[in-house]
């Protein structure tokens, strides 16, 4: 149904036309005089109808029939236009065919999503989602507008947004929240099950293998999904380490998928098995497992077949006999992961060539003995030095709630999920124009050989942003460079932003933001990073002593530029400080300034 704000002659004249009634039967239909509707017709916006009758005109069309609201619409249209006047009805609610478009729309989109056509799903999920309040639909309507969220959720996850003000979390909150109003408990858990996910790519490996084993046996979900929730429970706990009774969980499932009859999640339970016997050190058997799953595989799905590659990739390369072939067949998935914009994929990838390239020197598996220990393990980091690093780590950020800028700055480093936060935080609107900024170290100089900001460019045209929407400083050799070359860049191309988004590492935002109130004071900044917590940056990297040692060496910076003249100087809380020295004696201290 719709409603009219104002009813003019123009409004009234349609109506009439859309009721196919001469002016004598609309006056009587009315109870107005025949000359009054003859009025309407003659002056059209020129007129308005008294309130009485604005009221009469409101019922007449409330209790019009569905085709002459369609028609009544349409003439407003071509009527409005030759008068210079928009469309001025307001839609109260889905008709009947809107349920059966908007259902209609929702199966393209999963189509779309299932082959990771993201922009085509996006504009069908989000047609109706900012076309209707939820708080003014029926229950069918709400149905729709949560299984929109929902779908909108996964596009977020697939892309890597899991977590922050617009991710595939918030996504999932939302959408609960209606299946709640709606009591439909299967929903809900199917939603808590997707939760648990976003908490397992977001590094809450613990937190995440618990919800899975609490969905594994709950009723609400069908015994497909509760099947996958013991997989993942499996996943989770192989990802910390745990991969003897992680293979037990995931050969359950795999039993439970066939007598279940599903090929494809048979085929995904053998990918994931075969990483956890990855990690207990039977390459053997992980390599059989591996060969079921890319022979029984559905690899017209881009999504699949980067996790299916990744997963290969990632076997080969425990055999130093098979490392070569390893390192290509993951640099074809990295690539295929950046043409198809998934990104959480691509961070997974990354991290894995940089722990096998000599970025981190992890040990390698061994191929028989005892399971393989934890990342943290190796390293021997104590409980008490991660409760003081994720002190630090929750320092070193502002906390900064987004809002739109005049302009972004990338700062150029060693981690490309600079340019991936830059990537999504366009594509949600809160900047028109970026500047990539950043020469090349001697960090950055064998992975950036053409320099960080150059790089930075490429991977997020790869990402779907457009090249307009970029500037490049290519010389930048410290934070302060990039904050000043950055402004002089924006500057020559005519911009002088009046608002900064500074793009950073997620433990340099603080930096940044002290370097930039001292570079260039007068613009305002909001400072923001890729959405990670300190496990799931951790796990991006692959190495926990030398992102520790960063925390530390940031931290350091932090205090002692100030004294230098290159930042405005920040408060240190006492507990920050008390970790920054523990950690100092306990060695941590690879990133610190020379002397």
């Amino acid at each position: 149904m719709t409603t009219v704000h104002e009813w003019t002659g123009l409004e009234a004249h349609a109506l009439r036309l859309a009721l196919r009634m001469s002016v004598r039967v609309f006056a009587q239909h009315l109870g107005v005089a025949p000359r009054t509707v003859a009025k309407w017709d003659h002056l059209g916006v020129a007129t308005r109808p008294r309130p009485d009758t604005q009221a009469i005109l409101d019922t007449a069309l409330s209790r019009a029939d569905s085709a002459a609201h369609l028609r009544f619409e349409t003439l407003l249209l071509e009527l409005g236009q030759g008068a210079d006047q928009g469309l001025r009805v307001t839609r109260v609610g889905p008709r009947a065919w809107d349920y059966e478009t908007w259902t209609d729309d929702l199966d393209r989109a999963v189509v779309a999503l299932s082959r990771q056509n993201f922009s085509y799903a996006a504009d069908l999920l989000n047609r109706w989602l900012t076309l209707y309040d939820p708080h003014a639909l029926d229950d069918k309507g709400l149905y729709l507008f949560a299984r929109s969220t929902t779908l909108l959720g996964d596009l977020q996850r697939d892309q890597g947004a899991v977590t922050g003000p617009l991710s595939a979390r918030r996504s999932y909150l939302n959408a609960r929240s209606i299946y709640a109003q709606l009591d439909i408990p299967r929903r809900i858990a199917q939603l808590n099950l997707s939760l648990a996910v976003v908490a397992e790519m977001s590094g809450q490996l613990d937190a995440a293998a618990e919800e899975y084993e609490a969905l594994a046996v709950d009723d609400r979900l069908s015994p497909r999904d509760r099947s996958r929730a013991r997989l993942w429970v499996g996943t989770a706990l192989s990802k910390n380490g745990k991969n003897d009774y992680a293979a037990r969980l995931m050969r359950a499932a795999v039993r439970e998928f066939e007598n279940l009859g599903e090929p494809e999640d048979w085929s995904v339970a053998h990918q994931k098995l075969a990483l956890a016997c990855r990690g207990a050190g039977d390459l053997t058997e992980a390599l059989r497992l591996i060969d079921l799953a890319r022979a029984s595989a559905v690899t017209d799905v881009p999504m699949q077949r980067v996790r299916l590659e990744t997963a290969y990739g990632h076997i080969l390369l425990s055999d130093r006999d098979t490392m070569d072939d390893g390192l290509m067949i993951l640099d074809h998935a990295a690539r295929e992961a950046a043409q198809h914009g998934l990104a959480h994929q691509l961070r997974s990838i990354e991290g894995i060539q940089r722990t096998i390239q000599g970025e981190t020197r992890l040990p390698l598996p061994r191929r028989s003995g005892s399971s393989r220990v934890s990342v943290k393990q190796q390293q021997v980091i104590t409980d008490e030095q991660w409760r003081h690093a994720r002190t630090i780590w929750d320092y070193h950020q502002m906390h900064h709630d987004l809002r739109h800028c005049d302009a972004a700055i990338g700062l150029g480093s060693h981690d490309l999920g600079v340019a991936r936060a830059a990537v999504e935080l366009y594509h949600a609107g809160w900047f028109p124009l970026l500047v990539f900024s950043g020469a090349t170290s001697s960090t950055t100089a064998a992975r950036f050989p053409r320099g960080e900001a150059v790089h930075y460019r490429e991977h997020a045209l790869e990402l779907g942003m457009p090249d307009e929407a970029i500037l490049l400083e290519p010389n930048a050799t410290n934070t302060g460079q990039n904050i000043s070359f950055s402004r002089d860049v924006l500057a020559d191309a005519g911009h002088h932003p009046a608002s900064v988004l500074l793009i950073s590492k997620p433990y340099m935002e603080r930096r940044a933001y002290a370097t930039v109130r001292k570079v260039w004071p007068q613009v305002e900044v909001v400072c923001a990073s890729e959405p990670l917590e300190l496990d799931g940056y951790v796990s991006s990297i692959g190495d926990p002593k030398l992102v520790i040692d960063m925390l530390v060496g940031d931290l350091q910076r932090v205090i002692e530029y100030p004294k230098l003249g290159y930042a405005i100087e920040q408060p240190v809380p006492g507990e920050v400080h008390d970790a920054y020295q523990a950690l100092l004696r306990a060695g941590f201290d690879s990133r610190l300034l020379t002397p």
